[in-house]
């Protein structure tokens, strides 16, 4: 009997973890995969972890947890450790292959299906994280620097990294049924029903398309796949032949796209055609907005320059702006960088809107301009209006003053804010700068190549701004808002200095 029982207790055991990685606790989901991951039998262990990572039902934990334990299961078998290397290695160029090798490997482990068809949404997700290993270390050899053999600590962890971006990706991309996908449409749909008869571009509108784009905070795995389903309907409402829905369409298309960015090629070609088709203002102004978030995302083959240049003579002020606007995101290093710096110099110069020549300040302080001439326009444009009557243009102005270390910049900085109401864009200007030359001297952008590493004001301005920031506190600037329904709020403002305040004492410590 007692023999038996002996027997049998390895089998005990292993019933007992397979029923905790089915468990409804996380916290015990995830000690049962450390266990798992340590038994003997490893062949047991990666087929019931490739099943736990597939089952996890959130991006929260337990999953990284789980998919670390396959890792450590996954190394400790050397056969399959270098052919999990070799994937990785074999394909940092190839996010189709990749998938295929990946899901491959976890079909044979007794985990979910090996994936062939491998959609826009999945390759360009996996490029991305692809390109982030290859940036962490990984080469066509395997992972390169020192310390990089396979018991080493630094192995370990990047190994497991690694294998926790594999399962996270090909999580992310399971799809929706066909009966929810149709529920999510048809929620969306009803949605912008409600959302149609109200004013383009107001406010409440935007509240009700802004609400489709929140995502929930559960962190499911079908959240991704539900985000699609909205970016689905909202294309479905940009090929209407009324030109009302289509505008509506395009100002969803605009929310969603501040989420994930799914359906690209299906979203680059929607905007191609409407652009070709003489869009209201509203919906043009939207079609740009979204080729800029597309873009910042991941770089556009062929953007539309002709489109933003013609824009910014477009005679509706919201087309002109958001022309401007996009040109600081597209322009940089590119044929086109020349023109750019042109055009919005003369729109900076003579546009009768003060809304358009802010957003051209805005550019011309914020683009990454690579050539010398180029850049040394933008400065000199900037510099003439140091003195505007516009507020927010003098911020623009010192912004790059201070993002190149004008001896004069911080001078200029305090003369503002001895003024009681200083506008806030001075606040924003500052606090954009210090990031934004950290940012270029980090990068060796040609603006910054004589920037010191560390962003630090010098310690006598630095106490004579915080004296003055410390009385428009104490003076209830924040409370002082022209409209408090407005960005920013007194919330805003008062948060505004705070941060700012945090920083300079942090800097002074």
């Amino acid at each position: 009997m007692y023999k038996e029982l002996r027997k049998r207790r390895p089998a005990v055991r292993y019933e007992a973890l397979a029923a905790a990685l089915r468990g409804a606790d996380p916290d015990v989901r995830a000690l049962a995969a450390d266990d798992t991951a340590e038994l003997a039998e490893l062949g047991w262990a990666l087929r019931e972890l490739a099943l736990a990572v597939a089952r996890e039902p959130s991006t929260h934990v337990p999953f990284l947890s789980v998919a670390g334990s396959l890792a450590t299961a996954l190394r400790r078998h050397p056969p399959l450790r270098e052919r999990t290397e070799r994937i990785f290695a074999g394909h940092l160029d190839d996010p189709e292959g990749f998938v295929r090798a990946w899901t491959g490997l976890m079909a044979e482990l007794g985990g979910g299906p090996a994936v062939r068809m491998v959609d826009t949404d999945l390759r360009d997700d996996v490029a991305g994280r692809l390109a982030h290993l290859r940036d962490e270390g990984w080469t066509e050899e395997g992972l390169s620097g020192a310390g990089h053999h396979p018991d080493s600590i630094a192995y370990h962890v990047k190994f497991g990294t690694s294998v926790r971006v594999a399962c996270t990706a090909i999580r992310r991309h399971e799809p929706l049924t066909a009966t929810e996908a149709d529920r999510i449409r048809a929620e969306t749909r009803a949605v912008l029903e409600r959302a149609l008869p109200l004013p383009p571009g107001g406010d409440e509108r935007s509240e009700l398309t802004v609400s489709l784009a929140m995502q929930p905070d559960e962190g499911s795995w079908s959240d991704r796949a539900r985000h699609g389903a909205r970016i689905d309907e909202a294309l479905a409402w940009c090929a209407s032949t009324e030109p009302d829905r289509v505008t509506l369409g395009v100002e969803l298309l605009a929310s969603l796209l501040l989420g994930d960015t799914l359906r690209s090629e299906q979203i680059i070609a929607t905007l191609d055609r409407l652009a070709r088709e003489e869009p209201h203002p509203l919906t043009l102004s939207s079609i740009m907005y979204c080729y800029g978030i597309m873009h910042r995302r991941t770089p556009l083959q062929d953007p539309p320059f002709q489109l933003f240049f013609d824009g910014l003579n477009h005679p509706d002020e919201r087309v002109r702006t958001e022309a401007a606007g996009g040109l600081e995101l597209l322009a940089p290093g590119t044929p086109e960088e020349g023109r750019a710096v042109a055009v919005l110099v003369d729109v900076l110069d003579h546009d009768p809107e003060n809304r358009v020549r802010r957003m051209a300040a805005d550019s011309l302080a914020g683009m990454k301009w690579v050539e010398e001439r180029n850049s040394r326009a933008a400065v000199d444009a900037l510099e003439r209006h140091a003195d505007s009557p516009v507020p927010e243009i003098r911020a623009q102005s010192l912004r790059d003053a201070i993002q190149r270390g004008a001896p004069d910049a911080y001078d200029r900085l305090l003369r503002e804010f001895e003024n009681p109401d200083v506008d806030w864009h001075f606040i924003s200007a500052y606090t954009r700068a210090a990031f934004t030359r950290a940012a270029y001297r980090r990068a060796g952008y040609r603006r910054a190549a004589s920037l010191d590493d560390d962003f630090l004001l010098p310690s006598d301005i630095r106490a004579a701004f915080v004296e003055r920031l410390d009385r428009l506190a104490a003076s209830g600037w924040a409370d002082r808002c022209a409209d408090p329904d407005a960005y920013p709020d007194p919330e805003d403002r008062a948060e505004m200095l705070d941060e700012i305040l945090r920083d300079l004492r942090a800097d002074a410590g």
